[in-house]
């Protein structure tokens, strides 16, 4: 028996990536399939640290507090060389001013999966488990998959939009013949969940390097610990690897003082750092693992499917809805491969300054960098615009999309070099609000789609007017000047009057030194749909 049905997209993969995607189009009231062939979401812990950018977005979804109830807050991060501590740097501050979540959260993944999956049940959506996508024909009008359910039936849906989270080895990527450019490390790699006697404190993370091994100690919660590292040469190409294979002199050859016990998941694997040629092709999208893979250096892989699930969304919203052209889903690929490539080929240089066995790296790794690192550290934890830098790329909160299409003749008038450019994320900026209490500019897109802040006494009724068919997707924001904002016009670059519009994703889409409704029109012009637009 055949069943038919339609939606308007179909997510295939309910990892991260894909569960993040359908929690966007549940809140833009956009009909969806997700489907997964799992029996449940993972309960292992796999991708571990959640970075500020990503907690911005839970925050605007209002469930970051679940999440960090549920993590905990590294503390410092440090390195061993030869059973030797040499760096211990503190990072639970690091990144004071610039977002409000200014640190590293540890979070396993089997609980970001939770929290989101709980998100969607709220909104009275679910995951379709144990269905699999078997085929499906992609063509510029829509997409018809034949998905097998669980009773081994077969269903054809017809869905006007198909993305393929399904991850490294995706059937949605082979499918559509979209090259996977990049190598397989040869380096053999463990993850390991369990408990462990070292001495490190509980909330503290840590990187060692020994002539024979490297390994990592990362802490999860009720005293366990991740650990990570190469796997033994004489290890090497055997099938099964067990716990008792890694503990088994895993202290001789880290030279550190550490015991492990009790297991709870062990993997190992390669290391890759790949990604596709195009994140789109006719009405089907790549996003997360799918899409781009690299090694675990940095922390940012899961991180980085969230962003793309979420810069999708909002667009795709659009589009469905009739209100933007076809076009404007052409920028997800434009603004998110640049982030895939460049993160590919960063991670790749530290993978191998941190995994290689050619000699001379190895001599530079344990004889040159800890040297250096006696001189840096202390600079590093006094200087603090070196610390913003670094927590901006690791955080990706610096993550721009400056010259792209979307920030193309979105600036009117004369801005200070400091103010916020389009396409930058819309930064962190506090201020007192009526009351005095503490606001954050970020707050003030809350449940919103495209917010136009007005720096203004009184909102323009040009403007009114013309935003007047989009009434459901922007809302204004109206910013008068006062001692209690006088902070804003400083920040945003605003002597007298002027505006920022801040797209969905709580990135800046345009700005101008003045209100000029004519010039805003033209700007939206290139992404909306002419015929909503009063001209």
């Amino acid at each position: 028996m055949n069943i038919a049905s339609n939606t308007d997209v179909l997510i295939v993969g309910a990892g991260p990536t894909g569960l993040m995607l359908a929690c966007q189009l549940a809140i833009h009231k956009i009909s969806f399939r997700i489907i997964d062939k799992t029996k449940d979401h993972t309960a292992q812990s796999r991708a571990l640290v959640i970075q500020a950018r990503s907690l911005e977005i839970l925050d605007q979804m209002g469930i970051v507090e679940k999440a960090i109830q549920q993590g905990k807050i590294a503390k410092a991060i440090g390195a061993f060389f030869n059973g030797r501590k040499v760096l211990r740097v503190t990072v639970n501050k690091m990144g004071t001013g610039l977002t409000q979540f200014p640190y590293l959260l540890m979070l396993e993944q089997s609980h970001t999966e939770s929290i989101l999956v709980e998100f969607l049940n709220d909104h009275n959506r679910h995951v379709d488990r144990q269905t699999e996508l078997k085929s499906f024909i992609n063509n510029d009008n829509g997409v018809s998959a034949i998905l097998k359910l669980p009773d081994g039936k077969e269903e054809t849906i017809a869905a006007k939009y198909l993305v393929g989270a399904d991850g490294t080895d995706s059937m949605v990527r082979e499918q559509l013949k979209i090259p996977f450019g990049g190598k397989t490390y040869e380096q053999s790699l463990f993850v390991l969940d369990c408990k462990a006697k070292v001495d490190i404190p509980d909330d503290e993370m840590y990187l060692a390097f020994s002539d024979n091994a490297f390994g990592g100690f990362f802490p999860l919660t009720n005293r366990r610990w991740r650990i990570l590292g190469n796997i033994p040469r004489e290890l090497e190409g055997k099938e099964d690897i067990t716990f008792e294979d890694i503990e088994s002199r895993y202290a001789e050859r880290t030279r550190m003082k550490v015991k492990l016990y009790d297991p709870q998941w062990i993997s190992a694997y390669h290391a890759h750092h790949r990604y596709a040629s195009t994140f789109k092709k006719q009405r089907c999208f790549l996003a997360g693992d799918s899409a781009h893979i690299h090694s675990p250096v940095g922390a940012q892989g899961m991180n980085t499917g969230l962003q793309d699930a979420y810069n999708l969304a909002w667009k795709l919203s659009l589009v469905i809805k009739g209100k933007a052209k076809a076009s404007l889903l052409d920028t997800y690929t434009e603004e998110r491969i640049t982030i895939a490539r460049n993160l590919v080929r960063s991670t790749d240089r530290v993978f191998n300054v941190v995994t290689s066995q050619r000699q001379f790296i190895k001599i530079f790794r344990l004889y040159i960098i800890p040297v250096v690192l006696k001189f840096v550290a202390p600079l590093f934890e006094k200087l603090k615009f070196i610390q913003r830098l670094a927590f901006k790329m690791i955080s990706e909160t610096g993550i721009n999309y400056r010259n792209k299409m979307l920030s193309q003749n979105a600036s009117l008038g004369r801005f200070p070099r400091h103010a916020p450019k389009p396409g930058d994320r819309l930064p962190f900026i506090q201020y007192s609000g009526e009351k005095s209490e503490t606001k954050n500019i970020q707050e003030k897109t809350q449940g919103k789609f495209f917010c136009l802040f007005l720096f203004s006494q009184t909102v323009h009724k040009e403007i009114i007017v013309l935003l007047e068919p989009f009434k459901d997707l922007f809302s204004i924001e109206l910013i008068p000047f006062t001692q209690q904002t006088k902070i804003l016009y400083n920040k945003f670059g605003i002597s007298d009057s002027g505006c920022y519009l801040i797209r969905p994703d709580m990135y800046v889409a345009y700005r101008a030194a003045k209100l000029d409704a004519e010039h805003l029109k033209k700007y939206l012009l290139q992404f909306l749909e002419t015929e909503n637009i009063l001209l």
